[in-house]
């Protein structure tokens, strides 16, 4: 039913587009210039004595609890004394998820109303998270002593915020609630700066959408960590980058201050994750390693104080390739282009269908109907969260150690995997009778169709993310629209072919998470029903799961052993050895006679 000249033609916008990448690298921006050494201003050691008061004092910091309150007014008190140097603190509070949260800033203004925020978390999951929102707190509280006796050119904000175990609530409520915002050049987030070790790099600033962070405050904060460090951070490969476009998931809090529009970046002590539970006691605490991480910050801002011109970000979206930048809008083109191919080849065989009269009756209902289990599951997960039988995690993405896979989880996964097989079960007779046209050309056209149909929505809402179908939208559509049967190997071949894309982002998001398959599931379904992947996001992703679902019917239906051939020569009717004049009877002449 392809056209193979339609199919070939469109493939001139996508030739284009692949001349287009290979001449759109650019350079990095440059970092701003190192400012003085900060060695002999940020002291280790009365960071660390301040982090062991604070362990001692306060050791439960969850949100709500009584002594994470009293972390916040103790907080609060250590910056008013600070009035007389000309710092201005204000205390927000509010509440969310049913928990009263408290954010702490305290600003101090310079020449300039351009600002430069330090962020650090408050509270914590763990008791005693010493090398967490500790140390993060006690650096925070040494930085202030140590600005308190410096002039600075921009105004220096220090926030102390609440909520971080709760997707990022403090800093979500201080992106919303700032004083001017738009004078906002930088936002460096510390966290786990106590950790002994880390596991993947110290620098983290990926968003919570297809935005990235900073290219120059990047490279700014880079060279301040290896000024301290001796160093370079490491940095995603490529391949990891595409999938954190196409994928967004930003852990920290720089993820929604990124999505909100702040320049932001994170620096972390333990990498991306926190460090094991059974690792942050006040033991675990590398007192040298929190004094070169506090001198680092330090490094950057007095980096970003001192420079006339804020730092280049570049492009909005990019990937780093060859010390080289490729512009994601460059990207986003060639993910278009490529869908042309199969979208036109779709159409045109939906119309030759409906022209030959071999249009599958109600298969867009057949498609609809496959869709029911997965909206079912997901209204079931969405009760489950209203019922409070399960986590609601918040608007940003959390830790997974925030939400093991323990025994509730298991229920709530089961109670949602039930609700779609006993929707599937009561949609199964309509989707068998279905399945008994699946072979004819109308019902693979039409779900040709439909695939190439989802793939345009999912590059409207994220071309990053059709990049990772293409495969499944090419290989599919071919195997559904050529007049080939297919063997079992062959289908089993193309449907891999096709799954290639999702495994590979799976695969990197396991990695990076150290988390099992289940436990990715698992994750997956926290961030849904805690809307940190948007409901409409949601919604789409049951639609392909159906087309997907359809597309396998039809794929399915084409296995088997080919028809039987004709046979070679030509049919003959009369004497089988003579096929001579006058086998088949005679013909008047029209040939007048005279």
């Amino acid at each position: 039913m392809i056209e193979p000249r339609i199919y070939r033609a469109a493939f001139i916008p996508a030739l284009l587009a692949v001349v287009l990448v290979m001449f759109s690298l650019e350079n990095k921006p440059k970092p701003v210039p190192q400012g003085l050494a900060a060695d002999v201003l940020f002291d280790g050691d009365v960071a660390f004595r301040e982090l062991r008061r604070i362990v001692v004092r306060h050791p439960d910091r969850r949100p709500g609890a009584l002594s994470s309150a009293a972390v916040a007014r103790d907080l609060a008190e250590r910056f008013r004394a600070l009035e007389p140097e000309g710092f201005e603190t204000t205390v927000d509070s509010w509440e969310e998820n049913g928990e009263s949260l408290v954010n702490v800033i305290s600003r101090r203004p310079g020449e300039s109303r351009d600002q430069i925020v330090i962020m650090a978390p408050r509270d914590s999951d763990s008791v005693p998270d010493a090398t967490g929102s500790a140390a993060d707190t006690a650096a925070l509280l040494e930085l202030a002593r140590v600005i308190k006796g410096r002039p600075s050119r921009k105004t220096l904000v220090l926030a102390s915020v609440d909520g971080s175990t709760l997707g990022d609530a403090g800093a979500r409520r201080f992106a919303s609630t700032a004083e001017d915002r738009g004078r906002i050049e930088a936002v460096i987030s510390l966290s786990n700066l106590g950790a002994g070790s880390s596991k993947g790099p110290l620098l983290i600033a990926w968003s919570n959408d297809d935005r990235r962070g900073n290219i120059g405050l990047y490279r700014t904060a880079a060279a301040s960590l290896r000024e301290e460090l001796g160093a370079e951070p490491s940095e995603e490969g490529a391949l990891g980058q595409l999938v954190r476009l196409g994928y967004p998931l930003g852990l920290g809090a720089q993820g929604p201050l990124l999505a909100d529009g702040l320049e932001a970046i994170r620096i972390s002590g333990s990498g991306e994750l926190a460090p094991p539970e059974d690792e942050r006691d006040l033991e675990d605490v590398s007192q040298d390693r929190l004094g070169q991480l506090g001198r680092a910050t330090l490094r950057l801002v007095s980096a970003l104080d001192g420079a006339a011109e804020p730092p280049d970000h570049g492009p909005q979206s990019y990937v780093e390739v060859s010390r080289k930048v490729l512009p994601g809008w460059v990207l986003a083109v060639l993910a278009g282009t490529f869908l042309l191919p199969a979208l036109f080849a779709s159409i045109d065989a939906f119309a030759r269908a409906r022209r030959r009269r071999e249009a599958a009756p109600g298969w867009w209902r057949t498609i609809a109907l496959w869709s029911l289990p997965f909206l079912a599951a997901f209204a079931m997960a969405e009760v489950l969260v209203l019922l409070d039988q399960a986590p609601d995690a918040g608007a940003a993405p959390s830790e997974p150690g925030l939400y093991p896979l323990d025994g509730q989880a298991l229920a709530a996964l089961g109670a949602c995997a039930a609700t779609a097989l006993l929707v599937w079960l009561l949609a199964r007779p309509r989707l068998r009778r279905a399945a008994e046209v699946a072979e004819t050309g109308g019902a693979a056209a039409t779900t040709a169709l439909a695939l190439c149909v989802v793939g345009l929505a999912v590059w409207i809402l994220n071309p990053f993310a059709a990049l990772f179908l293409l495969p499944a939208v090419h290989a599919w559509m071919l195997a559904m629209l050529s007049g080939f049967r297919l063997s079992r190997r062959g289908a089993g071949l193309v449907v891999f072919v096709g799954l290639i894309g999702p495994l590979v982002a799976a695969i990197v998001y396991l990695d990076r998470l150290s988390l099992d398959p289940l436990e990715g599931v698992w994750y997956l379904w926290v961030l849904v029903t805690g809307h940190a992947v948007s409901p409409i996001t949601t919604l789409l992703a049951c639609i392909c799961a159906a087309v997907v679902a359809t597309t396998f019917t039809v794929i399915a239906a084409r296995v088997g052993s080919p028809p039987p051939l004709e046979p070679d020569g030509p049919r003959v009717r009369g004497p089988g050895g003579y096929a001579g004049p006058g086998s088949l009877g005679g013909t008047p002449s029209t040939l007048s006679r005279r």
